[in-house]
């Protein structure tokens, strides 16, 4: 019987072929828009997940009332990392990074400006950028050690292999490759080409301006079942307890979790306003189901336009004996028929659009059937 429906449906879109065309294009074209969104979207909410201790990492943020209203930011005096390691129970590791722009970089008669981070011992322990070569905690011991990533050891030295080589940085001091890390991914908060060790801050014109000055990106590892809640009370008042003037400003510090960096850090008069990210997520998710709904509306009211034609077909079925039910299951059948056509015209659409999207949106999206996620609301 189902042999004999798809029968009949195949001779009805052969034989409206205009028709036809219009009605599975219309529903391709409106799916195929809402899957490009759908893809954005994902890649959006993606950022940061591959970090296998994500739910164990937090930022330390400050907070602190000027002109009547509470301002935060993400960047805390440097001495703070040491102390919330040494005073706070809950935390297994504390590690800080600083931006050190672009810097030269000399090997041989090769000159290259690449863009990095100077960052603690334990910065590679903490996130997971995974190790190609060398050993993720003793690559960043060494006061003249450099960790470079997959990307910028071959623009360097070539097909070499880099490990235990020497290059010279802004024509000044000469550093050891010691690690090779994979090129952080596209939806990482974190980007980097290089990695220097903390004590060569001074070396690339970044100083240490204590307590006052806050400048320095720390990050928490808390223990296992730890409780963040907890943590949260004793990293309130951290920075009054170690600068005299911040204790007159009440100056408070709090830790903000890894899963809300990218989406949600914006801020107004000390909480989140909704702003960032996820409000275009949002706006785009809705557009998406608009978009959607449309195409699905348009395809209804043209299939229900065409029924009318068809009304001498059902009268010769129901004289010939055909039961209300197999009537309703032909239909529907018909319809589920021509929307799994348009279903494969939209994936063809995508397929041929993403590298155009990916051009404009600057991300690199693919539509892997493979992966769980694609399957995945």
């Amino acid at each position: 019987m189902v042999r004999n429906y798809l029968k009949i449906a195949g001779r009805q879109l052969l034989k409206n072929k205009g028709f036809s065309v219009i009605n599975i294009a219309g529903l391709a074209i409106g799916m195929a828009s809402a899957i490009l969104i759908l893809l954005w979207i994902q890649n959006e909410r993606s950022y940061d997940s591959f970090h296998e201790k994500k739910d164990r990492i937090y930022e330390v943020w400050n907070r602190v009332a000027f002109e009547g209203k509470l301002s935060c930011w993400n960047s805390v005096p440097a001495p703070a990392g040491p102390v919330l390691e040494k005073d706070l129970p809950e935390v297994e590791r504390a590690v800080r990074a600083i931006g050190a722009g672009n810097l030269l970089f000399t090997f041989g008669e090769k000159k290259l400006m690449q863009s990095g981070m100077i960052v603690d011992s334990g910065f590679l322990q903490v996130f997971t950028f995974p190790m190609l070569a060398g050993n993720p905690v003793t690559a960043l011991h060494e006061k003249h050690s450099v960790v470079l990533t997959e990307k910028a050891a071959r623009a360097i030295f070539g097909q070499a292999d880099p490990l235990g080589k020497t290059v010279r940085i802004d024509n000044s001091d000469h550093f050891t490759v010691t690690g090779i890390v994979q090129d952080p991914p596209l939806n990482s908060t974190i980007s980097f080409d290089y990695l220097l060790p903390w004590s060569a801050q001074k070396k690339t014109g970044k100083a240490d301006f204590g307590w006052n000055d806050n400048s320095t990106n720390t990050y928490l590892l808390l223990k296992e079942n730890a409780d963040p809640v907890a943590m949260g009370r004793k990293l309130k008042n951290l920075k009054q307890r170690y600068d005299g003037e911040a204790k007159a400003l009440k100056w408070e510090f709090f830790a903000y979790p890894m899963e809300r960096w990218y989406l949600y850090s914006s801020f107004t008069n000390g909480v989140e306003d909704g702003g960032g990210p996820i409000a275009l997520i949002r706006l785009f998710g809705i557009i998406a189901g608009f978009i959607l709904l449309i195409a699905c509306i348009n395809f209804m009211n043209m299939s229900t336009a065409r029924s009318e034609k068809r009304a001498k077909e059902v009268g010769i079925r129901k004289v010939s004996g055909a039961r209300k039910g197999s009537l309703i299951f032909q239909f529907i059948g018909e319809s589920i028929f021509t929307a799994s056509l348009a279903g494969i015209g939209a994936v063809l659409v995508v397929l041929i659009c993403l590298p155009a999207f990916n051009q404009l949106t600057g991300k690199s999206l693919v539509l892997d059937f493979t992966k769980a996620h694609t399957w995945r609301p």
